[in-house]
Formats: structure tokens, sequence, C-alpha cells
């Protein structure tokens, strides 16, 4: 019996002794040692199962499932000449004005380089700033300064500096809170979907079917390094993934190495920038998706569910909760709801719409105005009107429970929809965030990912004052850099530890 045959079997008779003690002894709470035997179970059983019936490389929990069946694919994808475009792009998004001034500047004289590059910084800051105000900034003009910031960065240094001014300005956020007696939330944090992050807000902790959205951005990722190595005319070994127990944890297409870093640095370049940069292209192609399906359905399910809510109807409105003020990551958010409306009002109207039918209510609590008007009837029967201004986070605090009229309450039919509609928006939703966070990270200047080894490339001409040679400067950028980057990424995490 070899040595992982042994842990199943030790992990079978734990586990087994741990729900005879649970049936044995009720009184005693197992809870976690039982939680922590059926992860392990989830993770070690599964793995030795592709052990004995598979050829795949296991390691305990972990397997490399190698094959060499996508390549014919990867070559097929790789023919269009767009690829080399849209990887010096993708060199352009990771490192900005820095990569613009490498491809083109450098070589010229100083006024045209200086020419090229200013115009560079202009234009990224613009689309930056623009696109950023658009989707983040537009309804909270109280983050114009970071947006500024972020733009700065992106203009500069594109997302590799765009990442390192976040994880800068969220350290410095986290010492400040944690010098008065604070507890931020960690600026950073590993995205275990399915599992809640001690210290990470529940709303950032996606359902377990978002391995399915990571899978799908890992092999965009993955496949369009293959594509650029195939244009360059670079071996490719194998293509695999890595999975947790039966999860994807990662996927890899596997080059020559050697053969990689004798190719020309354009080339090199564009197979390391092409895979975070894709995950930016791939984000653009499933939002444009979404939009043309949400563009097509909608005229259909709309009409359907409002005449379905039509149909809810509403015996009362019950305020179940006043919430009191609260902290959320080291920042207090007062409720302006507390001390002015009492838990067992009924509220008869919202934003001058009487509360019917569920159909009333959502369009009702849908209203983006910042003061809302509210009329209650109170225990003893008193009409109340209150207007109210939400806080910073949109809202004023309470929570009510919808009584239906008897016989005219949600049918299951509605229930399954909206549920499914529901799933859909939160599946798309973390596909576009995980795309934007995967090519991010990818982009950072640090081994062992692609900006890592993206930036002892670009970085190497501006480090001719060393008077080192090439070796001993791509090793100085990349200590450099690992320091930088890793100093900040420890002080993101830092509250994952307190």
């Amino acid at each position: 019996m070899d040595r992982f045959s042994k842990i199943i079997l030790a992990f079978v008779a734990i586990g087994s002794l741990l729900l005879t003690a649970v049936f044995t002894f009720p009184e005693i709470d197992l809870s976690f040692q039982l939680l922590l035997s059926a992860i392990t179970g989830f993770l070690l059983v599964p793995t030795y199962a592709i052990k004995l019936f598979t050829k795949f490389d296991t390691f305990y929990i972990l397997t490399v499932a190698k094959t060499k069946k996508p390549l014919r694919f990867i070559k097929w994808i790789s023919k269009p000449s767009i690829w080399d475009l849209l990887a010096d792009l993708g060199l352009i998004i990771g490192f900005g004005a820095i990569a613009v001034d490498y491809k083109y500047g450098r070589k010229k004289g100083l006024v045209k380089r200086i020419a090229i590059d200013l115009a560079s910084a202009i234009v990224l800051f613009v689309i930056f700033f623009a696109t950023a105000w658009i989707f983040f900034a537009s309804n909270n003009p109280a983050i114009f300064d970071i947006v500024l910031l972020w733009s700065i960065g992106f203009a500069l240094g594109g997302l590799m500096l765009f990442a390192i001014v976040s994880l800068a300005w969220q350290a410095l956020d986290i010492i400040v809170k944690l010098l008065a007696g604070r507890m931020p939330c960690p600026g950073i944090a590993p995205v275990i979907p399915g599992v809640q992050i001690p210290n990470v807000p529940t709303f950032l902790t996606p359902p377990i079917y978002v391995w399915g959205a990571f899978l799908i951005i890992l092999v965009v990722h993955e496949f369009s390094h293959g594509a650029l190595m195939k244009r360059a005319k670079l071996k490719i070994k194998s293509t695999g993934i890595l999975l947790l127990g039966l999860l994807p944890i990662g996927a890899f297409v596997e080059p020559d190495e050697k053969a990689l870093k004798k190719s020309s640095e354009k080339n090199q370049l564009r197979v390391y920038a092409i895979g975070p940069a894709s995950n930016i292209y791939s984000m653009l192609i499933f939002f444009v998706i979404i939009a043309l399906v949400s563009a097509a359905v909608a005229p259909i399910i709309a009409p359907k569910i409002k005449g379905m809510e039509q149909g809810i109807e509403l015996e009362s409105v019950i305020i179940d909760k006043v919430l009191e003020n609260y902290e959320i990551c080291g920042n207090d958010f007062t409720v302006p709801a507390q001390g002015i409306i009492e838990e067992g009002w009924i509220l008869r109207n919202h934003n001058g719409i009487e509360l019917k039918t569920a159909y009333d209510f959502k369009q009702a609590f849908n209203k983006p105005n910042k003061t809302v008007s509210m009329i209650f009837e109170t225990q003893t029967g008193e009409i109340v009107e209150l207007e109210i201004e939400r806080n910073q986070r949109n809202e004023i605090g309470i929570m009510t429970s919808l009584n239906y009229v008897k016989g005219k309450e949600p049918t299951q039919e509605y229930i399954d929809l909206l549920s499914m509609l529901n799933g859909l928006s939160i599946f798309f939703g973390w596909l576009l965030m995980l795309s934007f966070a995967i090519a991010m990270i990818n982009f950072l200047p640090m081994d062992p990912f692609d900006g890592g080894k993206m930036a002892k490339i670009v970085f190497l001409p501006y480090f001719g004052f060393l008077k080192m040679g090439k070796a001993d400067t791509e090793k100085f950028i990349g200590r450099l850099m690992l320091w930088i980057v890793l100093g900040l990424l420890l002080l993101n995490a830092l509250p994952l530890f307190l």
C-alpha cells in the first residue's frame, strides 16, 4: 500500500470515528471537526480516484492534468495576423506610456520622443478617466481623487501601475485605520467560490457555480498565450489544467522555455502580454454579448415578469427591523431611519407609489432619488409622513417583510424565473469582475506573473546607469519589483490575519 492509499485509509477511519462520536455523544459539538473532515474528503477522494483511473500527475489534493489534444485548435486560432496587433496593444494596456516609449519613443530624437510619450499618456488618461467616471464616480463624486490617481497611474504605466497605485492607496488606508483602532477589510483576498474568507464582506464571496466562470477565464488566458507561441513558431509541449480536488484552480500552456528565452524580445513580449490582455478583450466581448442577449430577451421576459408581479397583491409591507449604526471595513455608516421609523409600522406609500402589488413595491424601491418620501401607518392607526435622505451606501436602514393577499401570493413559476435570472446575473457579473482582476494581477511586475517577465524586458533600457550586464540587470529589476509588489501585497493582506 502506497503512502497516498494509507492517507485515504486514515481519513476514512477518522471520519468514521467522528460520525460515531456525533451519534453517540450528541451533546459534544464536533461541527468544526466534521466540516474540516468533509473539506478534506472533498479534496482527497477525487484526487485519489484520478490517481487510480488516469495517468495524470497527482499530489495528494492537487492534480496536473496534461494533454496535447487542444494543440490543433490553438494552431487553428493562431492564424489571423490580428493576434500580433492585439498583443502589441496588450503591452500598452499593461504598461501604458512606458510601453509606448519602449516600442516607439526611445529610438527617436528627444523632441519626438517627448511628443510621442506625452500624446500617448494623454490619450490613455482620457480613455481611463472617462471609463472610470461613467462606471464608478458619476453617482459618487466623493471618489474623484482616487479616480484621478488611477487615471494618472494607468496613463503612465497601464494596468501595472494602476494596480500598484491601488495597492498603495489601500495599504495606506489599512495602516491609518489600524492605528486608529479600527478593523479594515483586506485590500486583497483569495476569491474561492463558495468559501467565506474571514474579515471579507459576504457580498464579495461568489457562489460555488462561479468556478465555471473562473475556468472560462483561465482557458481564454492560456489559449491566447498558446496562439502567440504558435505565431512565433515556438513549440508547445502540452496544455492542461490544475485541479484542487475536482475544482479547477489554474490552466496552462507549457512552452519550450529555452526556445522562448532565445526568441526575440518582440516575440517574448507578445507571448507574455496577450494572456492578461485577452482577459480584457474577452471582458469587453462578454459585456457586448450580455447587452445583446439582454436586449433580445428583455422584450419577451420583462412583460411576463411585470404581469406576474402585478398579479401579486400586497396586504401590507411591515417594517421588520430598523438597523443600528454600523461599521464596514473600518468605515462608519449612520442609519438615517434610526430613531425616526419604528419596527411594526406599515409602509403604505414609498417614493409617491402606493404599495398594492409586488410590481408597485419593486418600482418604488428602485427609484434612484437621494431623498426618500414615505407614508406609514403606526400600530395605533396614526398616519406618519416622512422624508429621509439616504446614507453613503444609498440606503435608509430598514428591513421589510411582505404580507400577501390570500390566493395572490407569488407563484412557483415566478420564484423559479427570478432565481434563474438572479443566478445568471451573478454568474456574468463575476465573469466580468474576475476577468479584469486576473488581467490586473497578471500585469503586476513580479515573478511568476506575466508582468514580471515583461518588466525585465521593458524596464531594461532604463537601468543602463547601473553599468551591469544584461542578466544581472534583469535580476536586479526582478528583485526590485518583487520587494515593492510583495511588500504592498503583504500590507493589503494584513487584515486577513488579525
